[in-house]
Formats: C-alpha cells, sequence, structure tokens
C-alpha cells in the first residue's frame, strides 16, 4: 500500500475513534435526563398520585425533554466542529452592531434574574472578519453563562477593545466564582462545575463549542475568576485574518 493510501487509511481510522469516543461521551450522558423521564411517565399512569404531584411531574418531563433537546443539538455542533465538517462564512462583521444586538437578545433574561447587564465599547471598533452567527453564538453563551452563574441582582459586563493585532470581547460577571482546580477543564466536553452541578443545569458542551469556534477563527479564549468576586471570559479575535 502506498504512502499516502496508508496516511489516508490512518486519518480516517483516527477520525472513527473520536467521533466513536464523542458518542459514548454522549449516551453517558443522556442517561440521566432519560432516567428522570422514564421515572416520571411510569408514575403519571398510575391513579393514586395526587393531582398536586402530577403537576411537579408534568415539569420535570418538561424540563428534561428541553434539556435532551439542548444537549442533542449542541452535541451536533460539536460533532460537527470536531470533524471539520462545519461551514465557516466569514464577513466583514460591524463589532458595535453585533455586540449591541446581542446584548438586546440577552437583556430579559438578566432583567428576569434583577441583575444589570452593561455594555461599555469605545466609540470606533474596526471590522472583523469573522462568521458573523459563529461569533454572536460565543458572546450569547458567555452571556447567558454570566447571567445563569451571577447572583440575583449582580453584574454583567460586555466590553471590546483592540489589543496588538487582536479584538479582544470580554463577559465580566460578579457572581460566584470558580475554583483554581475547574478552571483548567471548563472546556472539556460535558464538564460542570461539581460545586453548582447539581444545583443549576446545563449541557457541559457551550464552552467547547465556544472555544473550538474561536479557534476555527485563529483566536483563543481566556478566563479568570476569583471565588466570591466573579468570572472574567475573553475571546481574542485576530483582526488580519478570516
Amino acid at each position: 500500500m502506498a504512502l499516502g493510501a496508508q496516511a489516508a487509511v490512518a486519518i480516517e481510522n483516527a477520525r472513527l475513534f473520536l467521533q466513536s469516543d464523542l458518542i459514548a461521551e454522549m449516551v453517558h450522558e443522556i442517561r440521566t435526563p432519560l432516567a428522570s423521564l422514564t421515572t416520571a411517565t411510569h408514575l403519571l399512569t398510575r391513579d393514586d398520585v395526587p393531582i398536586e404531584q402530577r403537576r411537579r411531574i408534568s415539569e420535570v418531563i418538561y424540563i428534561e425533554t428541553n434539556r435532551l433537546t439542548d444537549m442533542t443539538s449542541a452535541f451536533l455542533d460539536l460533532a460537527r466542529l470536531e470533524s471539520g465538517r462545519t461551514q465557516f462564512n466569514p464577513v466583514q462583521v460591524d463589532v458595535h452592531k453585533l455586540l449591541e444586538e446581542s446584548v438586546g437578545v440577552i437583556r430579559d433574561k438578566a432583567v428576569e434574574n434583577k441583575q444589570k447587564l452593561n455594555l461599555e465599547l469605545p466609540a470606533k471598533l474596526p471590522p472583523l472578519k469573522a462568521d458573523r452567527d459563529k461569533i454572536k453564538q460565543v458572546i450569547l453563551n458567555l452571556l447567558s453563562n454570566a447571567i445563569k452563574y451571577n447572583r440575583p441582582g449582580g453584574n454583567i459586563t460586555l466590553t471590546c477593545r483592540v489589543e496588538d493585532n487582536d479584538l479582544v470581547i470580554t463577559v465580566s460577571d460578579t457572581g460566584v466564582g470558580i475554583k483554581e482546580e475547574d478552571l483548567g477543564r471548563l472546556f472539556d466536553k460535558f464538564y460542570r462545575v461539581r460545586s453548582i452541578e447539581n444545583v443549576i443545569r446545563g449541557t457541559g458542551l457551550g464552552l467547547a463549542i465556544s472555544k473550538r469556534i474561536v479557534e476555527a477563527h485563529g483566536g483563543r479564549v481566556k478566563v479568570k475568576s476569583q471565588i466570591g468576586v466573579g468570572s472574567s471570559f475573553s475571546i481574542y479575535l485576530p483582526l488580519k485574518s478570516a
């Protein structure tokens, strides 16, 4: 077999191995919501279950069904990114408009939690060559996390600046903060901070997807956090490349 053909086979085998590993992780993760749904639906078949309990069971079914929907959608996004099948459509992005639009999408959720959402931008920002929808997806994920893991009445701040040849978009919050031992694994697939995973539900894929989108643009992600003070996530996007 020619060397080129051997290399092609090796690459394909590696790709299949990674996909099977990701699928195994996904199957493991969906067992918990599926178990909750199985238990809930079984209870609804019993005639001796009171009306109030039936209402609570229905809420569980609604929550777990949405959780499965979010998880499978995120899983498909991640699978496409990791396999290289995601299509990116770089365009000239008006950064001011993009950030204002992102804040507008998420503001109602912050208001619901009695949190203050701040947008602090310089008067002028250079245009960014990027896939607008994908970058918006990253920003919305960071803003959503900042709201979700923040305190009632807390602050979320979205800022943007130019540093060297990068556009730096930062989302800061006044939440509980992240322990040092968790920081190194935040962007791992399906990883959730142990101290809050049973209080706040999530797919554990949002940050992993965001990191891969940013890296596909030639950028990087940085996070700073202090327990009891809050966290700050920054994405660095090169201004001279698509």
